[in-house]
Parts: C-alpha cells; structure tokens; sequence
C-alpha cells in the first residue's frame, strides 16, 4: 500500500470517462505498490453495492477477479462465475492494516458509505454522486418494507468522515449502474479476447 500522502483530487466526472479514469490511477498506483486500497463511499441510495459487485463478478479493467477482493458494508463479496458468496468480516480501524496484509490480491475496493470508521487511509476515495431524484427513488425501492428506514436514510445527506483518515487520491464519480456494469463487460470481453 502506497504511503506517501500527497492528496490529489481528480475532479468530477461521469459515465465512460470516469471509469477508465479510475482504471487509470489504480494502474499507475500498482506501477509503484503491490497492492492498493479503493474506498467507495456515497450516500445511501447511490449505487456503492451494485457498483462494487460488478468488480467482485467481471474484474476491474485490466485486473482479472483473482486480482480484487471486494468488501462491501462488512461482507466480502468473491465468486466463480456469477452467483456471489459472501463473508461477513469483522472490521476495525485499529486492525485494519493486519487484515489487510493477509489478503492475497492487488486491489482491495472497500465500499461503506463511511470508510473512514474502517479504514485510516486509501490510495484512492471515490466519492459516489447521484441525483437527489435518483437516490429516493432507490431507497424507497430498497426501502419499501420497511418506511421507518426510509426515512433514517433520506435525512443522511451529507458524507461524514471519521478521523483519522487521507487518500492519496480522492474523485466524484456521477455514477449510473447501466454504464458501470456495460463497462466491466467490455473490460471483461477484452480480456477474455487478450486484446
């Protein structure tokens, strides 16, 4: 894991442009480290599961599944094809660096909508963003059993951060599932084809 901390943020951006750009700094990272934490963070409603588990079932760009491991709200995510087996994992901040050298990969993408309560440092943060219109519409969705929880989580629109926590590299990316997923399938083809 890179430790020198020199914060940087990539900016904004959306759709196509914003994967590869992600796809891009965590290559260059690897150049220079073994292995790299991605944390993912985001309001609840914005997409941080569905984004991470298509990385836990197509890979991340260039980087095959056996490359990843996926830990989503606690639960590592890992699979053989499609069907995703999942682990819960007991995280804390004051363990996290030992948990994370008995990890046999090169990416670890660590998705909670407060990484900074597991996690003192990320090679790179990607903050998560959708429209306030969209993320309702998910929650009432994922919520729709259970209205009282629908509201705690309507009421969260800021994104705390607990410290101590840096990130060598922070971006936004405006996020839709349809792109994110089209995008690991293609990376996955290509793969698939050597190309």
């Amino acid at each position: 894991m890179t430790r020198e901390i020199q914060e940087r943020d990539i900016g904004t951006m959306e759709g196509i442009e914003g994967m590869e750009q992600l796809r891009r700094e965590v290559e260059n990272l690897l150049l220079s480290s073994p292995k790299i934490v991605v944390a993912v963070a985001g309001l609840p409603g914005s997409g941080k599961t569905v984004f991470v588990k298509d990385f836990a079932r197509l890979g991340f760009g260039r980087l095959e599944k056996k490359d990843l491991v996926v830990i989503d709200d606690n639960t590592l995510y890992t699979t053989s094809f499609w069907k995703l087996n999942w682990e819960k994992v007991a995280l804390r901040k004051d363990h996290w660096k030992d948990f994370l050298a008995t990890l046999d990969c090169r990416v670890v993408i660590f998705s909670n909508w407060v990484p900074s309560r597991f996690l003192d440092f990320a090679d790179i943060l990607v903050n998560l963003a959708v429209s306030e219109t969209g993320r309702l519409s998910r929650l009432r969705k994922r919520e729709r059993r259970h209205p009282e929880k629908f509201e705690i989580q309507r009421k969260k629109t800021t994104l705390p951060v607990e410290p101590p926590f840096s990130a060598n590299l922070t971006m936004t990316l405006i996020h839709d599932n349809r792109i994110s997923f089209l995008w690991c399938l293609y990376w996955r083809v290509r793969r698939g084809l050597s190309l």
